[in-house]
Protein backbone atom coordinates (compact mmCIF):
# COMPACT_ATOMS: atom_id res chain seq x y z
CA UNK A 1 0.00 0.00 0.00
CA UNK A 2 1.36 3.13 -1.31
CA UNK A 3 0.67 5.96 0.34
CA UNK A 4 -0.08 9.01 -1.68
CA UNK A 5 1.28 12.97 -0.03
CA UNK A 6 1.40 16.26 -1.65
CA UNK A 7 4.71 18.49 -1.59
CA UNK A 8 2.90 20.67 0.78
CA UNK A 9 1.38 18.27 2.96
CA UNK A 10 5.42 16.85 2.65
CA UNK A 11 6.84 20.36 3.51
CA UNK A 12 4.18 20.39 6.55
CA UNK A 13 5.27 17.08 7.80
CA UNK A 14 9.15 17.27 7.64
CA UNK A 15 8.53 20.75 9.39
CA UNK A 16 6.80 19.70 12.24
CA UNK A 17 9.00 16.61 12.59
CA UNK A 18 12.17 18.70 12.15
CA UNK A 19 10.67 20.92 15.23
CA UNK A 20 10.31 18.08 17.44
CA UNK A 21 13.60 16.27 16.41
CA UNK A 22 15.13 19.65 17.30
CA UNK A 23 13.42 20.40 21.22
CA UNK A 24 13.94 16.43 22.03
CA UNK A 25 17.32 16.80 20.56
CA UNK A 26 18.20 19.01 23.75
CA UNK A 27 16.54 17.08 25.87
CA UNK A 28 18.42 13.75 25.08
CA UNK A 29 21.46 15.79 24.93
CA UNK A 30 21.04 16.83 28.28
CA UNK A 31 19.99 13.21 29.25
CA UNK A 32 23.30 11.97 27.54
CA UNK A 33 25.33 14.67 29.70
CA UNK A 34 24.15 12.82 32.73
CA UNK A 35 23.76 9.02 31.71
CA UNK A 36 26.34 9.48 29.05
CA UNK A 37 29.05 11.10 30.93
CA UNK A 38 28.68 10.67 33.90
CA UNK A 39 26.88 7.28 34.47
CA UNK A 40 24.10 9.10 36.57
CA UNK A 41 20.19 6.79 36.94
CA UNK A 42 18.34 9.48 35.45
CA UNK A 43 14.95 8.12 35.98
CA UNK A 44 13.08 11.12 36.80
CA UNK A 45 14.09 13.32 33.64
CA UNK A 46 10.38 14.12 32.14
CA UNK A 47 9.89 16.28 35.75
CA UNK A 48 12.68 18.55 33.84
CA UNK A 49 10.65 18.78 30.81
CA UNK A 50 7.33 19.28 33.13
CA UNK A 51 9.30 22.36 34.66
CA UNK A 52 9.78 24.35 31.66
CA UNK A 53 6.35 23.82 30.88
CA UNK A 54 5.32 25.31 34.38
CA UNK A 55 7.75 27.98 33.88
CA UNK A 56 6.06 29.08 30.71
CA UNK A 57 2.09 28.43 31.30
CA UNK A 58 2.24 28.68 35.06
CA UNK A 59 4.47 31.47 35.84
CA UNK A 60 5.22 33.45 32.78
CA UNK A 61 1.83 33.69 31.40
CA UNK A 62 0.85 34.82 34.42
CA UNK A 63 3.29 37.72 34.47
CA UNK A 64 1.74 38.41 30.88
CA UNK A 65 -1.47 38.40 32.54
CA UNK A 66 -0.60 40.94 34.90
CA UNK A 67 1.00 43.18 32.42
CA UNK A 68 -1.71 43.31 30.27
CA UNK A 69 -5.04 43.13 32.75
CA UNK A 70 -6.02 46.86 32.25
CA UNK A 71 -6.20 45.79 28.58
CA UNK A 72 -7.95 42.26 29.49
CA UNK A 73 -10.71 44.14 32.12
CA UNK A 74 -11.23 46.48 29.27
CA UNK A 75 -11.85 44.44 26.88
CA UNK A 76 -13.53 41.61 29.07
CA UNK A 77 -14.69 43.06 31.99
CA UNK A 78 -12.77 40.39 33.97
CA UNK A 79 -9.32 40.31 36.06
CA UNK A 80 -7.53 37.17 35.05
CA UNK A 81 -5.87 36.87 38.38
CA UNK A 82 -8.36 37.41 41.14
CA UNK A 83 -10.23 33.96 40.25
CA UNK A 84 -8.16 31.44 38.69
CA UNK A 85 -10.66 28.79 38.21
CA UNK A 86 -12.71 30.58 36.22
CA UNK A 87 -9.80 32.34 34.05
CA UNK A 88 -9.24 28.20 33.53
CA UNK A 89 -12.49 27.17 32.94
CA UNK A 90 -13.61 30.16 31.14
CA UNK A 91 -12.02 33.26 30.04
CA UNK A 92 -8.32 31.62 28.55
CA UNK A 93 -9.05 31.70 25.07
CA UNK A 94 -10.35 34.98 24.78
CA UNK A 95 -7.73 36.68 27.59
CA UNK A 96 -4.73 35.02 25.79
CA UNK A 97 -6.08 36.19 21.90
CA UNK A 98 -5.55 39.71 23.08
CA UNK A 99 -2.52 39.34 24.48
CA UNK A 100 -1.16 37.31 20.95
CA UNK A 101 -3.20 40.64 19.19
CA UNK A 102 -0.41 42.68 21.70
CA UNK A 103 2.45 40.42 20.20
CA UNK A 104 1.45 40.38 16.65
CA UNK A 105 1.61 44.27 16.93
CA UNK A 106 4.54 44.27 18.96
CA UNK A 107 7.75 41.57 18.22
CA UNK A 108 9.67 43.39 20.71
CA UNK A 109 7.22 42.54 23.53
CA UNK A 110 6.57 38.97 22.04
CA UNK A 111 10.04 38.44 22.13
CA UNK A 112 10.74 39.56 25.81
CA UNK A 113 8.16 37.14 27.01
CA UNK A 114 10.08 34.76 25.34
CA UNK A 115 13.36 35.23 26.30
CA UNK A 116 11.92 35.67 30.09
CA UNK A 117 10.07 32.28 29.81
CA UNK A 118 13.08 30.44 28.43
CA UNK A 119 15.17 32.37 31.23
CA UNK A 120 12.63 30.98 34.40
CA UNK A 121 12.59 27.47 32.87
CA UNK A 122 16.33 27.30 32.87
CA UNK A 123 16.46 28.75 36.15
CA UNK A 124 13.43 26.47 37.16
CA UNK A 125 15.08 23.38 36.00
CA UNK A 126 18.59 23.91 37.42
CA UNK A 127 17.43 24.97 41.22
CA UNK A 128 14.78 21.83 41.06
CA UNK A 129 17.47 18.93 39.51
CA UNK A 130 19.53 20.17 42.62
CA UNK A 131 16.66 20.40 45.25
CA UNK A 132 15.27 16.73 44.00
CA UNK A 133 18.39 15.26 44.02
CA UNK A 134 20.26 16.34 47.20
CA UNK A 135 19.08 14.10 49.91
CA UNK A 136 20.59 11.53 47.78
CA UNK A 137 23.85 12.95 46.29
CA UNK A 138 25.68 11.44 48.96
CA UNK A 139 24.46 8.34 48.76
CA UNK A 140 24.69 4.88 45.89
CA UNK A 141 23.53 5.45 42.79
CA UNK A 142 20.38 3.62 42.77
CA UNK A 143 18.71 5.76 45.65
CA UNK A 144 19.21 8.94 43.51
CA UNK A 145 17.32 6.88 40.27
CA UNK A 146 14.67 5.69 42.59
CA UNK A 147 14.55 9.59 44.40
CA UNK A 148 14.77 11.70 40.88
CA UNK A 149 11.43 9.04 39.48
CA UNK A 150 9.59 9.41 42.56
CA UNK A 151 10.03 13.50 42.37
CA UNK A 152 8.74 13.38 38.81
CA UNK A 153 5.82 11.86 39.34
CA UNK A 154 5.27 13.98 42.62
CA UNK A 155 5.72 17.15 40.56
CA UNK A 156 3.21 16.04 38.03
CA UNK A 157 0.53 14.67 39.83
CA UNK A 158 0.76 18.29 42.14
CA UNK A 159 0.80 20.54 38.95
CA UNK A 160 -1.72 18.46 37.29
CA UNK A 161 -4.68 18.75 40.36
CA UNK A 162 -3.88 22.10 41.66
CA UNK A 163 -5.12 24.78 38.92
CA UNK A 164 -3.65 27.25 40.30
CA UNK A 165 -0.23 25.99 39.27
CA UNK A 166 -0.59 25.84 35.40
CA UNK A 167 -4.59 25.72 35.14
CA UNK A 168 -4.91 22.05 36.19
CA UNK A 169 -7.06 19.75 34.28
CA UNK A 170 -8.27 22.51 32.42
CA UNK A 171 -4.43 22.82 30.85
CA UNK A 172 -3.14 26.27 30.07
CA UNK A 173 -3.26 28.22 27.48
CA UNK A 174 0.04 30.38 26.87
CA UNK A 175 0.75 33.33 24.34
CA UNK A 176 2.27 33.14 21.31
CA UNK A 177 5.92 35.32 21.38
CA UNK A 178 5.78 34.97 17.19
CA UNK A 179 2.48 35.67 16.56
CA UNK A 180 3.96 39.02 14.62
CA UNK A 181 5.42 36.37 12.36
CA UNK A 182 1.89 35.34 10.84
CA UNK A 183 1.55 32.50 8.47
CA UNK A 184 5.79 32.29 8.73
CA UNK A 185 5.18 31.76 12.21
CA UNK A 186 5.73 27.58 12.19
CA UNK A 187 8.93 28.06 9.94
CA UNK A 188 10.27 30.70 12.14
CA UNK A 189 9.80 28.63 15.24
CA UNK A 190 11.57 25.75 13.31
CA UNK A 191 14.38 28.55 13.31
CA UNK A 192 14.40 29.35 17.13
CA UNK A 193 14.34 25.79 17.96
CA UNK A 194 17.51 24.55 15.80
CA UNK A 195 19.38 27.70 17.40
CA UNK A 196 19.18 26.73 20.88
CA UNK A 197 19.65 22.95 19.81
CA UNK A 198 22.76 24.09 17.62
CA UNK A 199 23.76 26.00 20.59
CA UNK A 200 23.30 23.27 23.28
CA UNK A 201 25.46 20.84 21.02
CA UNK A 202 28.25 23.36 20.94
CA UNK A 203 28.18 23.62 25.03
CA UNK A 204 27.96 20.31 25.65
CA UNK A 205 30.35 19.07 23.13
CA UNK A 206 32.91 21.86 24.36
CA UNK A 207 31.87 20.83 27.73
CA UNK A 208 32.23 17.23 26.93
CA UNK A 209 35.79 17.25 25.51
CA UNK A 210 37.16 19.81 28.42
CA UNK A 211 39.04 18.49 31.95
CA UNK A 212 35.84 18.77 33.29
CA UNK A 213 34.13 15.85 30.53
CA UNK A 214 37.52 13.83 30.92
CA UNK A 215 36.17 13.80 35.00
CA UNK A 216 33.24 12.86 34.39
CA UNK A 217 33.92 9.84 32.62
CA UNK A 218 36.64 9.06 35.28
CA UNK A 219 34.26 9.16 37.28
CA UNK A 220 31.35 7.12 35.47
CA UNK A 221 34.22 3.96 34.82
CA UNK A 222 36.19 4.08 38.29
CA UNK A 223 34.19 6.44 40.62
CA UNK A 224 36.33 5.27 43.48
CA UNK A 225 39.88 5.91 41.58
CA UNK A 226 38.15 9.30 40.81
CA UNK A 227 37.90 9.73 44.27
CA UNK A 228 41.48 8.58 45.20
CA UNK A 229 42.90 10.95 43.29
CA UNK A 230 41.24 13.67 44.52
CA UNK A 231 37.81 14.14 42.82
CA UNK A 232 34.63 15.82 44.46
CA UNK A 233 32.05 13.03 43.15
CA UNK A 234 29.03 15.27 45.18
CA UNK A 235 30.23 18.40 43.51
CA UNK A 236 30.70 16.78 39.91
CA UNK A 237 27.10 15.76 39.96
CA UNK A 238 25.35 18.72 41.78
CA UNK A 239 26.91 20.72 38.62
CA UNK A 240 25.72 17.99 36.08
CA UNK A 241 22.44 17.76 37.26
CA UNK A 242 22.00 21.74 37.18
CA UNK A 243 23.46 21.96 33.86
CA UNK A 244 21.64 19.28 32.30
CA UNK A 245 18.37 20.26 34.34
CA UNK A 246 18.00 23.05 32.56
CA UNK A 247 18.65 22.63 29.56
CA UNK A 248 15.80 20.06 29.82
CA UNK A 249 13.89 22.67 31.43
CA UNK A 250 14.90 25.17 27.85
CA UNK A 251 13.50 22.11 26.40
CA UNK A 252 9.97 21.91 27.76
CA UNK A 253 9.41 25.46 27.44
CA UNK A 254 10.28 25.39 23.95
CA UNK A 255 7.43 22.14 23.83
CA UNK A 256 5.27 24.26 25.51
CA UNK A 257 5.57 27.24 22.93
CA UNK A 258 5.45 24.69 20.26
CA UNK A 259 1.86 23.32 21.37
CA UNK A 260 0.84 26.98 22.70
CA UNK A 261 -0.53 25.04 25.86
CA UNK A 262 0.51 23.30 28.75
CA UNK A 263 -1.33 19.98 29.99
CA UNK A 264 0.84 18.89 32.87
CA UNK A 265 -0.80 15.48 32.84
CA UNK A 266 0.75 14.88 29.84
CA UNK A 267 4.52 14.48 31.43
CA UNK A 268 4.36 10.96 32.31
CA UNK A 269 7.10 8.36 32.81
CA UNK A 270 7.10 7.40 29.64
CA UNK A 271 8.43 10.94 28.35
CA UNK A 272 11.87 9.82 30.30
CA UNK A 273 11.92 6.10 28.89
CA UNK A 274 11.24 7.55 25.28
CA UNK A 275 14.58 9.90 25.58
CA UNK A 276 16.65 6.91 27.39
CA UNK A 277 15.34 5.07 23.71
CA UNK A 278 16.87 7.34 21.57
CA UNK A 279 19.82 7.30 23.73
CA UNK A 280 20.16 3.39 23.36
CA UNK A 281 19.37 3.76 19.84
CA UNK A 282 21.99 6.53 18.80
CA UNK A 283 24.80 6.14 21.67
CA UNK A 284 25.16 6.87 24.87
CA UNK A 285 28.68 8.67 25.53
CA UNK A 286 28.31 10.93 22.00
CA UNK A 287 26.34 14.05 21.23
CA UNK A 288 26.31 12.93 18.16
CA UNK A 289 24.83 9.50 18.37
CA UNK A 290 22.38 11.44 21.11
CA UNK A 291 21.17 13.54 18.22
CA UNK A 292 21.21 10.80 15.94
CA UNK A 293 18.82 8.50 17.98
CA UNK A 294 16.30 11.38 18.39
CA UNK A 295 16.12 11.35 14.42
CA UNK A 296 15.83 7.64 13.80
CA UNK A 297 13.36 7.71 16.32
CA UNK A 298 11.22 10.27 14.97
CA UNK A 299 10.96 9.55 11.13
CA UNK A 300 10.99 5.73 12.36
CA UNK A 301 7.73 7.21 14.39
CA UNK A 302 6.15 9.41 12.14
CA UNK A 303 6.53 6.70 8.49
CA UNK A 304 3.95 4.46 11.44
CA UNK A 305 1.86 7.15 12.27
CA UNK A 306 1.33 7.68 8.20
CA UNK A 307 0.78 3.99 7.94
CA UNK A 308 -1.28 3.45 10.91
CA UNK A 309 -4.59 2.47 8.83
CA UNK A 310 -2.97 0.12 6.62
CA UNK A 311 -1.22 -1.31 9.69
CA UNK A 312 -4.67 -2.00 10.92
CA UNK A 313 -5.99 -3.64 7.98
CA UNK A 314 -2.81 -5.93 8.23
CA UNK A 315 -2.43 -6.97 11.58
CA UNK A 316 -5.58 -6.79 14.33
CA UNK A 317 -3.57 -4.06 16.24
CA UNK A 318 -4.13 -0.64 17.80
CA UNK A 319 -1.11 1.12 16.04
CA UNK A 320 -0.15 2.81 19.14
CA UNK A 321 0.56 -0.72 20.78
CA UNK A 322 2.41 -1.38 17.29
CA UNK A 323 4.71 1.20 17.81
CA UNK A 324 5.54 0.19 21.31
CA UNK A 325 5.96 -2.97 19.96
CA UNK A 326 8.40 -2.10 17.09
CA UNK A 327 10.87 0.15 19.39
CA UNK A 328 10.99 -2.43 22.02
CA UNK A 329 12.34 -5.02 19.30
CA UNK A 330 14.95 -2.29 18.17
CA UNK A 331 16.27 -1.70 21.09
CA UNK A 332 16.61 -5.06 22.18
CA UNK A 333 18.48 -5.65 18.71
CA UNK A 334 20.49 -2.80 19.39
CA UNK A 335 21.32 -4.29 23.00
CA UNK A 336 22.01 -7.80 21.46
CA UNK A 337 24.12 -6.63 18.15
CA UNK A 338 25.30 -3.20 18.73
CA UNK A 339 25.21 -1.90 22.65
CA UNK A 340 27.15 1.25 21.94
CA UNK A 341 24.27 2.32 19.85
CA UNK A 342 24.69 3.47 16.36
CA UNK A 343 27.37 5.39 16.73
CA UNK A 344 29.75 4.63 19.57
CA UNK A 345 31.71 6.68 22.52
CA UNK A 346 34.95 8.51 20.60
CA UNK A 347 37.74 9.08 22.89
CA UNK A 348 38.35 13.05 24.67
CA UNK A 349 39.98 15.69 21.97
CA UNK A 350 41.01 18.22 24.31
CA UNK A 351 43.34 19.75 21.70
CA UNK A 352 43.57 19.27 18.21
CA UNK A 353 45.81 17.15 16.49
CA UNK A 354 48.14 19.00 14.99
CA UNK A 355 48.57 20.69 18.49
CA UNK A 356 49.37 17.32 20.23
CA UNK A 357 52.09 16.60 17.32
CA UNK A 358 53.65 19.65 18.04
CA UNK A 359 54.01 18.85 21.47
CA UNK A 360 54.76 15.18 20.82
CA UNK A 361 57.58 16.54 18.05
CA UNK A 362 59.13 18.87 21.08
CA UNK A 363 59.17 16.28 23.52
Amino acid sequence: MILQIDLNTLLVLFRETSIIVAIYGIYVLSLNLEVGYMGLPQFGKVMFLALGAIAVGGIATKVALLIYSHVISSQLNISPLSDLDTYCSAYQYSSIGIINNIFSNSPLSGLAFFFMSITLAAILGGVFGILMASPALRLREDYLGILLLVSAETVRVISTYTPQVACGVFGAVIPDPFAWLREGRQWGYLAVTLIFLLLSFVILERLGNSPFGRALRAIRDAEVAARVFGKDIVKFRVRVLATASALAGVAGALLAFYNNFVLMGQFVPLETFKGWAMLIIGGTGNNIGALLGVVVYYVIDRVLSLYKEGIRQIINVDPIFFQYIIFGIIIILVLMFRPQGIISERPVKTLKRHILAKLRAEA
